[in-house]
């Protein structure tokens, strides 16, 4: 039950309990007292300079893409209840499941799940850099897999949080030149540098994501530093014997020379492939 003391954002959405934690926010889950739904609200833990321009950020993103491998922005406001310590905040789109990262700590994952995750997210990236934005920080506690209540339709894959999205009009300018962008496991070389990153970036996080689902481990773990320096002095180590050509799909995802790095428009139909591929071989 909803409890009446807390003040409706907006006058409409009203939280109800924390649902996860972030660096820079907590999500809420909450309730859209107008339509009588259930939300997600992502309230910044501060109205901060750098807050301020996440949250801008990911607002002009969300507002700018619309498809089913993203959560969907639903409204965004400022919290003004503490007018000293005003908080900005993205109403989105409740979607019911955990995230990769949960899930690789309780299980491993079969080919099939594999390769749906990957399909789903080239798919969603596909989409992303065709509207010309970059990710950037494409790791698996980013990506949600969400179950539809049914035993007909599998859990989909979708990409969350695009606080340090880039490429975006109407967002602040966020220079990659000399600040590092991202989250340390997942960089791609480019990041680790310091460069700025491209769709080429995506695809290298991505590739670490895909790997860590078939070996259960960080590729680069440690801190910044330490994360950044094992990726410039060695490739990650992909296993020679993965099925259906995983390896070589592996490889030429986090090659270190980005544009020797596959599309995702190129990915996708790959992906695709792997699905009904992984599918045939559960049904032998």
């Amino acid at each position: 039950m909803t409890d009446s003391s807390i003040p409706a954002l907006l006058g409409r959405y009203r939280p109800q309990h924390v649902i996860g934690r972030g660096g820079e926010a907590s999500i809420f889950r909450a309730t859209d007292e107008l339509l009588g739904r259930e939300v997600a609200i992502k309230l910044y833990r501060s109205g901060g300079e750098e807050e301020m321009a996440q949250y801008r950020t990911e607002q002009a993103a969300l507002a700018r893409l619309s498809h089913h491998g993203i959560v969907s922005l639903i409204d965004a406001g400022i919290d003004y209840t503490a007018p000293k310590d005003p908080r900005p905040f993205l109403v989105m789109e409740l979607v019911s499941g955990t995230d990769l990262a949960a899930v690789l700590g309780q299980r491993e994952l079969t080919l099939e799940e594999i390769a749906e995750i990957a399909y789903d997210i080239s798919e969603a990236l596909e989409y992303v850099h065709a509207n010309g934005v970059v990710h950037r920080d494409i790791k698996p506690s980013n990506i949600m897999l969400v179950s539809y209540g049914t035993t007909t339709f599998r859990a989909r894959a979708r990409l969350t949080d695009f606080g340090i999205a880039s490429g975006i009009a109407g967002a602040p300018s966020q220079p990659d030149e000399g600040k590092t962008t991202g989250t340390a496991a997942y960089l791609s070389p480019e990041q680790a540098m310091r460069q700025p990153a491209t769709s080429a970036s995506d695809i290298y996080s991505l590739g670490l994501v895909l790997l860590e689902c078939f070996t259960r481990s960080v590729t680069y773990p440690g801190d910044a530093v330490e994360a950044a320096m094992a990726r410039l002095e060695h490739e990650p180590p992909v296993p020679p014997n993965l099925p259906d050509g995983w390896t070589a799909i592996l490889l030429n995802m986090t090659s270190s020379d980005p544009a020797a790095r596959p599309t995702a428009e190129e990915l996708t139909p790959q992906f695709r492939e792997a699905v009904i591929s992984a599918a045939g071989l559960q049904r032998v």
